[in-house]
């Protein structure tokens, strides 16, 4: 442990309150996506009180911001990455309410300690996470294109300093046939109800041929009128998830053919909407990883054990991961029991707990950018690995 490193947890533990009272505003205040006003209003309020040049509105995106630091200049150039948007229905059940105050209190810790080191630092908000794909408009508007480094921390029910993270395609299939009585003319209709229910079992039947990482979930989302009424249109939305862009390109075509051949055997005639908007699988960076890793051992917290390989869920990160060298690091809030996207997930995120491990993931995200400005040789390796793959 250095001097500057315990200066970074020294000045954490003095705004643990005011990085508290903005993560339970955002909670109490769950915005969903690109909706965030008043959540990035916040952040960003507390950020220009401690001298950061603030821009907002970045690609277009009313509520997305770039901050930085003017203590700082010169290469690498590092993001601290915040989101803050909410899940519909659900709250801050992802506890984004957590990541922005981290990011903006590990910033601020760099910002005022003033370590006299070459380097740019940034934060970057980065609005509607949870299906917008945020970051993904920003990429393509180049807002991350001269960023030599990325990182975020995420709440979960575990630790650990390497996320996987699956690509994911959303595919809307909409089927059309022809309305008849169900009962005097049966014979006279083609049912696209039943084309629906056929792309159904056709993809439960693929799933024995899938990859462990391969995931395929969906709805009905228009399934007719009323029983005596063949249904003349319906319509099914899939995701499609895999953990490697080959892989998940061949599972998609494997879905498209499900509900083509549902489409067949019913006589329905079918139509695709494929949505532009990819997340791609997340390209971890193992070396900075292990950077974040040695700065949660020195604030004596440890990985949870890993139960099971293969992915979790879909982030827009993972395009950026794909573009810059990236840590998207879990930390644990809650016991293995309470999962993402639940009621109690979202009680954990305004817990003491969880306040409290927001701000360990504070001090690790700080102590990281410390390494990564006061070490060249951090950078070379990063972007080695980043080049050339994992290193691990």
């Amino acid at each position: 442990m250095t001097k500057e490193k315990e200066a970074i947890i020294n000045y954490l533990d003095s705004i643990e309150q005011p990085l508290s009272d903005i993560a339970l505003d955002i909670h109490a205040h769950p915005e969903t996506p690109f909706e965030e006003h008043r959540s990035m209003a916040i952040l960003t309020s507390f950020l220009a009180q401690n001298a950061f040049t603030i821009e907002k509105g970045l690609a277009g995106l009313p509520t997305s911001f770039r901050a930085t630091s003017p203590n700082y200049s010169g290469k690498p150039t590092v993001a601290l990455l915040a989101e803050y948007d909410a899940l519909p229905g659900l709250g801050h059940a992802c506890g984004h309410n957590l990541i922005g105050p981290a990011s903006i209190g590990a910033a601020v810790a760099i910002h005022h300690l003033d370590f006299q080191m070459d380097g740019q630092l940034l934060v970057i908000g980065a609005p509607a996470e949870e299906g917008g794909g945020g970051k993904i408009t920003m990429i393509k508007h180049g807002i991350f294109d001269d960023i030599d480094a990325a990182m975020m921390i995420h709440p979960s029910n575990q630790t650990r300093g390497v996320t996987s993270m699956l690509a994911l395609q959303e595919i809307k299939f909409t089927f059309h046939g022809k309305s008849a009585h169900a009962a005097a003319f049966p014979y006279e209709g083609i049912n696209a109800l039943d084309a629906v229910i056929q792309t159904f079992n056709n993809i439960n039947a693929l799933r024995q041929q899938l990859r462990d990482d391969a995931r395929i979930h969906g709805i009905i989302s228009e399934g007719g009128t009323i029983p005596n009424i063949i249904p003349e249109k319906t319509s099914a939305i899939f995701y499609v998830r895999a953990l490697d862009v080959p892989y998940f390109e061949e599972t998609v075509e494997k879905v498209r053919k499900c509900a083509k051949g549902a489409a067949i055997s019913t006589g329905c005639s079918i139509s695709e909407e494929i949505k532009d908007l990819v997340y791609s699988p997340f390209k971890p960076n193992y070396s900075m990883a292990k950077l974040f890793k040695n700065n949660l051992t020195l604030l004596n917290i440890e990985e949870n054990p890993i139960k099971e390989k293969g992915g979790k869920g879909s982030s827009d990160i993972g395009n950026l991961s794909q573009l810059i060298p990236t840590i998207h690091a879990d930390i644990e809030i809650c016991d293995s029991k309470s999962v993402a996207h639940s009621p109690e997930f979202a009680e954990m995120a305004k817990s003491k707990k969880g306040l409290g491990r927001m701000i360990d993931g504070a001090k690790a995200l700080a102590m990281t950018v410390y390494d990564l400005f006061s070490s060249p040789e951090h950078i070379k390796m990063i972007k080695q690995e980043f080049n050339i793959g994992s290193l691990q």
